[in-house]
């Protein structure tokens, strides 16, 4: 089974990072992607990849590693990472919503988004994860390093979870340095999405007002939620269990990496 539209993201530099990182340095570069294609091109089988790419000053050779028909989007600006952009959305943020909006416009059934950094594995996958979607319009991973309550290195939705979800992401007019892209995809992926939470976590309110704001939300969020956790993991969870029939992971450590391209068979 096959996906009709993956979209990604892409920035890679050889400076210093100025924000917190995890992973084998190799994951954030131009090497990693020959092995990002074949696991994308193996597991997930995408009829067209939309690649969004964050005004990257390295840039990989797409080409040169997939047969798959792709996309390519450049900014004019690097947003940078949600931990200390200048810009609304982070660079990961850009790449989700402009995926999204060109899956709308192309009537696609389901988006499916992975992460520059993520590997896929398992026949079953794509299947498992149109699976999850008959229940939910929209399906995140679980919460991984650093406490966030969903993932999105690996997550998909259908047509209408795309409409209702872009309309709530809009909505809150606070940056991805404010308020982390994991809680605002929790709060816009709400099927009672009200005024009152973009309001309450508004910039225009102290940081303490947003931050009690953020966690009440949370707290109270599983009763209106319109979104399923993956039935597979990992995401930035650990430890992996390399033989699961399907699983998915980012941040990967170069043992990680040796692992899964053993399981996979590459």
């Amino acid at each position: 089974m096959s996906c009709e539209l993956v979209g990604t993201g892409w920035y890679s530099s050889n400076a210093a990072r100025n924000y917190i990182a995890f992973g084998d340095d190799a994951i954030r570069g131009v090497e990693f992607r020959p092995l990002w294609w074949r696991s994308l091109d193996t597991f997930v089988k995408p009829q067209h990849v939309l690649v969004v790419d964050s005004a990257s000053p390295l840039k990989p050779d797409d080409q040169a590693h997939t047969a798959t028909r792709f996309s390519r989007l450049e900014l004019l600006v690097n947003p940078g990472h949600a931990q200390n952009g200048a810009t609304h959305y982070c660079g990961a943020m850009a790449a989700i919503i402009m995926g999204l909006e060109f899956a709308l416009h192309n009537d696609v059934d389901m988006f499916v988004y992975v992460e520059q950094d993520a590997l896929v594995f398992g026949d079953r996958i794509v299947e498992r994860t149109k699976n999850a979607l008959r229940r939910h319009d929209l399906v995140f991973g679980a919460h991984g390093r650093g406490g966030q309550i969903i993932q999105h290195s690996y997550f998909a939705a259908n047509k209408r979870g795309i409409r209702q979800f872009l309309r709530g992401l809009h909505a809150m007019q606070c940056s991805d340095r404010q308020i982390a892209p994991e809680h605002k995809f929790m709060f816009a992926a709400s099927t009672y999405f009200p005024e009152f939470l973009s309001r309450a976590i508004s910039f225009d309110n102290p940081a303490l007002v947003r931050r009690a704001c953020v966690r009440l939300f949370t707290a109270i969020m599983s009763m209106s939620k319109n979104y399923a956790l993956l039935p597979f993991g990992y995401g930035r969870d650990r430890p992996i269990n390399f033989s699961d029939d399907a699983f998915y992971f980012q941040q990967a450590s170069a043992d990680e990496i040796a692992q899964y391209t053993k399981r996979a068979g590459f």
